[in-house]
């Protein structure tokens, strides 16, 4: 009696970790995502001919994480909570499954100067690093008109 209650807790747990969920890429195509404030974000990383440099802007530091609302081809992103300020709107054009091109959606809302430099320089190219637990690690990059390639490293986590 007493191993078949062992048995029975044993194959339970083995049956409950074997349905544990696995996140893939297309788990961060749809849905409501946050991306927090990480040390990854502060510096951006530049490749110009042969040399690399490290770029590390002034940030707000009022900003906690970004929510992050996400449809096929679209996304609202909005600072410290949905309803927080104006959000940014952009469109992503997926490449492959875990590799994207987000730009500025003019038409919902007038752009500033550093968003229309980056929707003229072709937008920015998200591509997955890992998947770790509910969050996923990617590497945004954008290559200038001047063929400059600019690149930052950041995390996007599920709600």
């Amino acid at each position: 009696m007493r191993k078949t209650k062992l048995l029975v807790i044993t194959l339970s747990i083995i049956g409950l970790s074997s349905y544990a969920q696995k996140l893939t890429c297309s788990d961060f195509k749809i849905g409501q995502f946050y991306i927090p404030e990480t040390k990854e974000m502060e510096k951006y990383t530049i490749v110009e001919n042969d040399s690399i440099s490290e770029f590390t802007p002034e940030r707000d530091s009022s900003i906690k994480k970004y929510i992050v609302i996400r449809e096929k081809n679209t996304q609202i992103e909005w600072k410290n909570g949905i309803g927080n300020g104006n959000p940014d709107y952009e469109i992503i054009e997926w490449i492959d499954d875990c590799t994207y091109r987000l730009t500025y959606d003019s038409s919902e809302s007038e752009l500033h100067e550093d968003k229309k430099w980056i929707n003229e320089s072709n937008g920015i190219v998200v591509s997955k690093l890992k998947i770790e637990k509910k969050c996923l690690f990617y590497r945004a990059t954008m290559t200038t008109n001047q063929g400059k390639k600019i690149s930052q490293d950041g995390i996007i986590c599920k709600e």
